[in-house]
């Protein structure tokens, strides 16, 4: 049959809704024609003026929030104590306190301030003396608050504004037209537009100019960032230019929910609306229409002036509207309720014709649901129906397939697995659920059968929650589970046990997925007994270390009392070459007892805990305590890069592993000049920090030696020092996780260290602060 001769359902459904839609909608649109019009013209005049209202409104809280804040700071007790102590030579008479400290106080209150208002970038006192001198600014910097040093404190009397401090009336604040942030005269980068707001200050009680203007607070908005907050609570559905007479504009994008301020011209008007300005009235707003949008301006009357007007303008997409009838609103009405009551009844007897075979069909699918077998299609039909009959029988011949692939992955895993309804009855199970319990009878074994008396309660109170809906998600988190005790043996396995909630037509299964993780469990507790082990020999061998350092230390004392006696009693028998070897034994006995100082001192590295945010200092600081540490001399110079002073770095163990390494570099200096230069280089997620000398460096095949316990490569007569430094400095390192390294050719061209560090939690450091 050709596809002309088919009888296309869609080409029916096509051919009705067409009918009834033109009927209606055509009916509809005329009868509504003139009420509409008249409606939604009266409604959107309202609407302008209401939303006018909410934007002057937003406005002028916006501005005055600013100047509640200014008038608030200029009657701050700082403000007057700053202008006390400028006519007391710096000291405020009546507090005693200095200049500075006001400053501070008054900088605390600035920044608090600035953190409350997000959109102010600068808040500054100015006095007028001086060519209006800044006497403290405090600055928004990005995220960072930061005070103005008095250095960079500048001259503001050429500034426009100055002269409208002068000349406001007392107890008023005056918001400023924008400009753009200058520094010294000259407009900064990226250009700022700036809103400000300045309030005068006036000389305090008991001064000769009481009264007076002594200088005023001026706070600096950012404008844009400042109507945005203004303006985007509002959500005005419609973009709006706010203009006046002078030629400045402010075009608010709708869309983007931002701004832009245009100084010296009106943007985003076009030329029918700028040059018809003034037939809009703040009573009946101008209406006209270009390219697609409407435009609806009216005046804002609470914000002109006798010098300027200002305007505001709607932007709005146009509503068409159809001619008007020649016949009245009623007939159209009567006619468009006939209509579409004429339609609807010859629609609803049209299709249920066309659809009759699809009903039929659709109860064949219906009761093939019941009953599990194939539902009878009308594939014989050359109709849409047909073709939805073939991808019916498609559909379902794939998910006998699916159906078939499921059931081959759900009985071949190597997991178990069971379907268990709310109430805990196993439904249907997998081969390797039977390998690992045994025999299952479906519809009456449950899982109390095979699990723990209270493992097998917690997973079906699991289940069961699930299939309420009150877990808030269709799994669970997996849970480990005791399996039953053997009968011959006693011993259980153990198992980890996921669950998912599954629908089954009306009722609500789980699947329950079982992996058998004795081994697992076995080689966990062996691992937590081997850490146990390990950490009671740290124990043991610190203790013992300590111990040792003690009891040797006793008899150590003794010898050297004993050859103190002697060098006292003996004295004047005494030869010269048995002074010499008393004073030898002595030196011998002193690096002996620092020996286990040092010993000591090494077992207890890596007993506690290093902490990334803790003892934070700058690297400035820390060249400082090594340098007085070390006790450099005219024959020693010790170098810190520039990189490494402005750096931040934890204080402990990073000192003592400098300290050894720059002390090494001094003790083994063979120069006449020792140079000794600390540097360090930022990894990104750790630092390199290097310590190079001119010394006479150290041979490759001594490099991984040097690093043991009372390793020294001369003789210790001839370096004083217990050979532990380097150990030291090695043990630091492993047990933070990092690497060092020895570069050098023991050429006599000096050796660098160089070792990795992890960089301080600074983040986390501001966040507490």
């Amino acid at each position: 049959m050709t596809s002309s001769a088919r009888k296309s359902i869609s080409a029916k459904v096509r051919k009705i809704a067409v009918i009834v839609a033109v009927a209606a909608v055509t009916s509809l649109t005329l009868a509504s024609a003139l009420v509409t019009r008249n409606l939604e013209l009266q409604h959107a005049n309202i609407l302008t003026r209401e939303t006018a209202d909410k934007i002057s409104r937003a406005s002028a809280d916006a501005t005055a929030a600013i100047i509640t804040d200014a008038e608030i700071l200029a009657n701050m007790p700082p403000v007057a104590a700053l202008i006390r102590a400028h006519y007391n030579n710096g000291i405020d008479p009546v507090s005693g306190d200095t200049t500075e400290e006001w400053k501070e106080r008054l900088t605390t209150i600035f920044s608090s301030f600035h953190a409350l208002r997000p959109n102010y970038l600068q808040i500054r006192f100015v006095g007028f003396a001086d060519n209006a001198q800044e006497i403290l600014r405090v600055d928004k910097v990005g995220e960072r608050i930061e005070r103005v040093p008095d250095h960079r404190l500048q001259q503001k009397g050429n500034e426009p504004y100055v002269e409208a401090a002068r000349t406001v009336p007392i107890g008023q604040a005056v918001p400023l037209p924008p400009s753009y942030n200058r520094e010294n005269g000259i407009i900064q980068e990226p250009k700022t537009l700036m809103y400000r707001v300045l309030v005068p200050v006036l000389e305090p009680a008991g001064y000769k100019f009481e009264g007076h203007r002594f200088g005023f607070i001026v706070i600096n908005v950012d404008l844009l960032k400042h109507n945005q907050a203004a303006y985007k609570p509002l959500n005005l559905a419609s973009s709006f230019v706010i203009h006046n007479s002078k030629g400045s504009s402010y075009v608010w994008d709708a869309e983007a929910q931002s701004g832009q301020y245009h100084g010296g011209m009106v943007v985003g008007l076009p030329e029918i609306v700028r040059t018809d300005l003034s037939r809009a009235n703040a009573e009946q707003p101008l209406r006209l229409v270009n390219e697609g949008a409407e435009y609806i301006t009216l005046k804002l009357e609470s914000v002109s002036s006798a010098t300027h007007s200002v305007f505001l303008t709607l932007i709005k997409e146009r509503h068409f509207f159809s001619n008007i009838l020649p016949f009245s609103t009623l007939n159209l009405i009567v006619l468009g309720l006939l209509l579409i009551f004429c339609s609807y009844a010859f629609a609803r007897r049209g299709i249920e014709t066309a659809l009759a075979p699809m009903q039929t069909m659709r109860g064949n699918i219906l009761a093939s649901a019941e009953t599990g077998q194939d539902p009878v299609l009308p594939i014989h039909l050359e109709d849409e129906v047909g073709d939805l009959a073939q991808s019916f029988k498609g559909l379902i011949t794939r998910l006998r397939s699916q159906e078939s692939d499921a059931r081959q992955v759900f009985d071949g895993t190597t997991d178990g697995m069971v379907l268990v309804t709310s109430n805990g009855l196993i439904q249907q199970s997998n081969a390797a659920f039977g390998a690992l319990f045994g025999p299952v009878v479906m519809g009456e074994s449950t899982l109390t059968d095979y699990f723990a008396s209270g493992d097998a309660q917690a997973i079906e109170a699991k289940v069961k929650l699930l299939a309420s809906g009150n877990a808030g998600k269709h799994f669970a988190e997996a849970v480990l589970c005791r399996g039953k005790r053997d009968a011959k043996d006693g011993s259980s396995n153990w198992f980890e046990v996921t669950l998912a909630l599954l629908r089954e037509a009306e009722q609500k299964l789980a699947l329950v997925v079982i992996r058998d993780v004795t081994e697992r469990e076995a080689m966990s507790k062996s691992q937590k007994d081997l850490i146990e082990q390990l950490n009671r020999s740290n124990k043991d061998l610190e203790e013992f270390a300590y111990v040792a350092s003690h009891d040797l230390k006793a008899p150590l004392r003794a010898v050297s009392h004993a050859a103190t006696w002697l060098e006292e009693d003996l004295e004047e028998h005494l030869t010269e070459e048995t002074t010499e070897h008393l004073h030898y034994m002595k030196s011998r006995i002193l690096r002996m007892s620092g020996l286990l100082d040092d010993l000591l001192a090494h077992s207890k590295i890596g007993t506690r805990d290093f902490d990334p945010k803790s003892n934070i200092m700058s690297g400035l600081d820390l060249s400082h305590n090594i340098a007085d540490l070390c006790g450099s001399g005219q024959d020693t110079q010790l170098e810190f890069s520039q990189d490494f002073l402005a750096a931040q770095m934890n204080q402990m163990p990073l000192q003592v592993v400098l300290l050894n390494l720059v002390s090494n570099a001094f003790k083994h200096n063979d120069k006449a000049q020792g140079h000794v230069l600390v540097a360090l280089k930022d990894q990104g997620d750790h630092f390199e920090i290097s310590v190079k000398d001119n010394g006479p460096g150290i041979h490759p095949k001594f490099q991984e030696a040097i690093f043991g316990l009372f390793r020294t490569l001369k003789s210790k007569d001839e370096v004083e020092g217990s050979g532990m430094g380097l150990a030291f400095v090695a043990k630091h390192l492993a047990v933070l996780g990092q690497s060092i390294k020895v570069i050098s050719e023991g050429d006599g061209n000096g050796a660098e260290f160089v070792f990795t560090w992890p960089k301080p939690n600074l983040e986390e450091v501001q966040n507490v602060a």
